[in-house]
Parts: C-alpha cells; structure tokens; sequence
C-alpha cells in the first residue's frame, strides 16, 4: 500500500495510491504528473519501487507527504539493491537478506552492478514492460534520454458517436520527415498502446499486456509470453507486430475496430476485442464485458523532434521501429 497526503482530494479520504500494476489510468496519469521528479538515470528503478509499493497487501504500508519524499526513498532504495533483492517464494521487496542469498547477491553486484537471479529480473521486466502503461512510458522515457525530444502536442478523448473523429486522430501524420508522431492510446484501466508514425505513411503498433506479455514478445525481441500463446494472438502479432510496418488494410480494420469498440458499452468493446490485436483471451474479454460506466479512448500525440538522434545513440539503422529499438534499449531491468 501506498499513501501520499498531497493526493487526498484525488484518492480520498487519504491518498492511497491505487495498485499501479493492474490500474492503467491510474498508472499513467500518476507517472505524467511525476515525470519531473524522476531521476534520470534511475527512472525505470524508482518508478518499479513505486509501482510495487502500491500493488503490495502484504507489506507494511508505505507513508509520505509527497510524491517528492516517495520519489527520495524510492531512490534511495533503488541504489542499494541488495536490500531490495527477493525471491517470489518468501520475500517481499524491502525485506533485507541473508545467508547464502546475501552472498550470491554481493558476488552478483560485485562482478556485474546487477543480480544475475532471472526471477528478479522477469520481476522487474514485468513491471515495466507487461504493465501496458508502463511499457509505454518506458518507450517514451529511453527515447526522450536518448536525445528524441518528444513533444506533447494534443491529448483528447473520444466516447460514443466520437468513432469518425477517433479514426481521423490516428490517420495524423508527421508534419515533415524529419519527425516521428507517437499516438499514446489509452483505454482508461483496460489497455494502452502506442502506434508510432512516420512521415512515408508507416505505423507502428507496441505494446506490452498486463499478466500476458512484454513489449518484447509483441516486437518480437524474445519469446516472453506468459505460458504458451494461443493462435489468435501469435496471428495478431503477425499481422500488427514483430516490429513490422502495419499495412494499410490491417490498419483500416484496427481503425474500424476501435471505433466500434468506444460506440456504445462495454459489451460491443468486448466483442471487438476478440479481433483487436491487444489480447483476445477468453477471460480478459469477460471482464471487459462485465466493466461499468461508457468505453472512452484517449489519444495523446507526441511529436519524436529528434528521432535521428535517437536512433543513432540506440545504434539502430533504417530498418527498426523507434519503438524496438526502445524497447531493446531496456530488455533487463
């Protein structure tokens, strides 16, 4: 659990934190406002100290005034990673260690600066690449770093009688070739993409989904799905993934898609998730159906003002998305 006192009018009566692993909205409207705090060089550490902190039931609760003073002692921790080193089966991430775990821990620190215990490491992926928001802040984030100045130009939502106007928002293209558009889609607690645009018409789609896979296995840089992936989606990821440019028929049905699914309730958004290329599971459509209130979409726009930059310092060539090579920029945590 996770309580910051300035949040009390968002999250009354107190300021909990909703559990950032599993609230997409939550999550990137949180990670927007904390942006500036973050520290550069650790900001894929101090937001998973975070995001942990809030998804925790079994810690004690995590207490601060301010996003500031959490953001202090997120990164505080995040610099003494053996105290934060755990396993799935007995402890927790604050907990400290000992023993033979300790021992293993000083040699791994010792020779490589990081743990080499493949749990903590799928861990910390997961948290920032198989949180759908996450992935995308983390796309966003390496190639701001790497020299791509995004921009944000616009951000609106669409809803019910809004589908015309959803399709013309993701037909946008750069305004010259030397810019990138990343579209930063947003269903509100259900998913969030983002489709990467280049001036020559391509798109992009990347993605990483929450208890499903890692941005990774969408743009195909390794086989992290969780379990066996069905056919559906390894047909999907065929069409719209593996880093490729999306057609422009596969496109035109992605359009039609997402404005059916904003249309009218959550059952049409169900229905159209079966052929959606974000994860159409049995169970994950069910829950979709069962949501309450009216399906919106946010769209934000963000202009790359430097994306040869970027793909220089990623060591990328013309051939990868910025979008993957993102992504490969930050494959272990």
């Amino acid at each position: 659990m996770l309580i910051i006192a300035e949040e009390r009018d968002t999250y009354p009566p107190n300021g909990q934190i909703p559990n950032l692993e599993t609230d997409e909205k939550a999550c990137h409207d949180i990670l927007t406002r904390i942006k500036p705090l973050l520290p550069r060089d650790l900001t894929g550490e101090v937001v998973g100290a975070l995001v942990n902190w809030s998804a925790s039931k079994l810690l004690p609760h995590r207490s601060f005034g301010t996003w500031a003073e959490a953001i202090t002692a997120a990164t505080s921790n995040a610099r003494n990673d053996m105290a934060l080193a755990t396993d799935d089966s007995q402890r927790q991430r604050d907990e400290a260690v000992g023993g033979d775990d300790l021992a293993k821990l000083n040699a791994a620190v010792a020779s490589t600066g990081r743990t080499d215990d493949r749990q903590i490491t799928l861990r910390d992926e997961s948290r920032r690449w198989a949180n759908c928001g996450m992935a995308a802040f983390q796309i966003r984030e390496q190639l701001r770093d790497k020299g791509g100045e995004p921009v944000r130009l616009s951000g609106k939502t669409y809803g019910a009688g809004k589908g015309d106007a959803l399709k013309q928002a993701l037909l946008v293209q750069p305004a010259n070739a030397q810019t990138v558009l990343l579209l930063d889609c947003q269903f509100p607690q259900v998913h969030n993409f983002i489709i990467e645009v280049h001036h020559d018409g391509s798109r992009y789609l990347a993605q990483g989904y929450q208890g499903t896979y890692f941005a990774h296995w969408w743009l195909g840089i390794n086989n992290s799905y969780s379990g066996e992936a069905p056919p559906k989606i390894l047909a999907l990821r065929e069409r719209y993934g593996l880093g490729r440019a999306i057609s422009r028929e596969n496109y035109e049905s992605l359009l039609d898609g997402l404005a059916a699914a904003i249309s009218s309730g959550w059952q049409e958004t169900a229905n159209q998730w079966q052929t959606l290329p974000f994860n159409p599971d049995r169970q994950e459509i069910d829950g979709i159906r069962r949501r309450s209130e009216a399906p919106t979409i946010l769209v934000e726009v963000f202009e790359l003002r430097k994306p040869a930059v970027a793909r220089a310092a990623l060591g990328g060539n013309g051939g990868a998305s910025l979008s993957e090579l993102a992504t490969r920029g930050l494959t272990t945590a």
